[in-house]
């Protein structure tokens, strides 16, 4: 897959268009038309915004050998936790006396940044928004909890 194939596939996951994609790039449109069509080439330090931009290696992004498979985010993994009772488990800095591995939390809501959840404290209904960057793993209770 070349990079350009990349580029233009990563960027239709996101669901940008050329001109928003090259504004975050601090390019013209034009050039990123050229970068997807492999007329040209982005420098190294493009490359990096890219690849950062995107979340993934620069090696990935400029391995022509690496295929990568997208899909639109309306069938996001994450969307498919919704509803369901989960345990988290939280980096090791994270402190919450509430919500641990053997804690129930149910997920509300879930994004590519940020998953929201309910949890029980005490007689108390909690929601809170946590960073993914937080959370280490997630497993879904098969049995809803019960």
């Amino acid at each position: 897959m070349t990079l350009g194939e990349k580029i233009t596939l990563l960027r239709k996951k996101k669901g940008l268009t050329q001109e928003s994609l090259s504004e975050v790039l601090d390019v013209s449109r034009q050039t990123l038309s050229n970068w997807e069509k492999d007329n040209t080439i982005p420098d190294i330090i493009q490359s990096k915004n890219i690849a950062k931009f995107f979340k993934i290696s620069l090696d990935d992004l400029l391995d022509n050998k690496l295929e990568i498979e997208c899909k639109n985010n309306s069938n996001n993994i994450l969307q498919n936790l919704i509803g369901k009772q989960c345990n988290l488990v939280m980096h090791e800095d994270y402190i919450d006396p509430f919500i641990n591995y053997n804690s129930n939390v149910k997920v509300l809501d879930a994004n590519n940044s940020f998953i929201k959840i309910e949890y029980q404290k005490g007689k108390k209904i909690i929601n809170k928004i946590i960073d993914l960057d937080i959370i280490i793993s997630i497993k879904v209770i098969e049995d809803g909890g019960k």
